[in-house]
Parts: structure tokens; C-alpha cells; sequence
């Protein structure tokens, strides 16, 4: 409900409901979607209300790691790959959104910048891990397929 009223996309049945269908093996229709493009029309989705709402971007600086004073985040480090310069941000609060690791395959549908960073800078600072052996992965990157 809350995507629908940002605007994203979705899929309609006859009736103008959201459609819903399987996912993942799921044996319910519990998914909405956006045709074949779903991430593709909620990142969009996403990327407008931010942009509404005055959100500050940082594009094209890569993660180094986080910066952990007394046990607790205090900011992180991070490159400006466009000035080859290390910068620093500062904070009460980090929420990573640096993608996942699907990379660390050598057949993977994830986009090339997902190789972790994220996930090796909050272990490094001590973050607790829980599931990482569960990685989502398209099946036809196995082998054979």
C-alpha cells in the first residue's frame, strides 16, 4: 500500500487490484509486481520520493569501512572514486545500503558493484551476522543451466 501511493507501477487485474503472484517457490500469490521490471519501478519509485523529500546523494563513493569509536559507529570512510579522495562522514547513525555479494561467484545475475563492502565493513566493526550462507541468486547462474 505504501509503494502504491508513491506512484510505483504495479501490475493491475481487471478489478484494479494490485496483481499478486508466486515467488521464489512460494505456493501462495502474496507477490506484487511491476510487470517484469519490479526492482527496476520501485527504484525508480524510490529515487523520486528522495529526490521529493530533499535527500542528499552521494553516487560514486565506494564504501572503505566504518568508523567505530568506543564500541559504537561514528561515521565511515569512504572514496570518491570521480576525485580518487578519501572522504569522511561523521554520524550518530549508518544505514548500509551497499548492495549484497553475489559477485563472490564467478556466474552471477548481480550488478558488478556487489561484491560485499558492506557486509566485510560491519563485520570488521564488530556488527553481529546472522544468515549470510542464505544468498538469493537467479537459477540459471547455476551450473549446468
Amino acid at each position: 500500500v505504501e509503494f502504491e501511493s508513491m506512484g510505483a507501477p504495479f501490475s493491475r487485474l481487471e478489478s484494479g487490484l494490485i496483481a499478486q503472484r508466486p515467488f521464489g517457490g512460494a505456493g501462495f500469490p502474496r507477490t506484487c509486481y511491476a510487470g517484469d521490471r519490479t526492482g527496476h519501478a520501485l527504484l525508480h519509485t524510490l529515487n523520486e520520493q528522495s529526490v521529493r523529500h530533499g535527500v542528499e546523494f552521494f553516487n560514486e563513493y565506494f564504501l572503505i569501512d566504518l568508523i567505530v569509536v568506543n564500541e559504537k559507529i561514528a561515521g565511515l570512510i569512504t572514496l570518491d572514486i570521480t576525485k580518487g579522495e578519501l572522504v569522511i562522514f561523521r554520524a550518530s547513525y549508518v544505514i548500509l545500503a551497499t548492495g549484497g555479494f553475489g559477485r563472490i561467484f564467478k556466474h552471477s545475475t548481480n550488478a558488478l558493484i556487489n561484491t560485499g563492502d558492506g557486509v566485510g565493513a560491519a563485520f570488521r566493526a564488530g556488527v553481529p551476522m546472522q544468515d549470510v550462507e542464505f544468498l538469493q541468486f537467479h537459477p540459471t547462474t547455476l551450473y549446468g543451466t
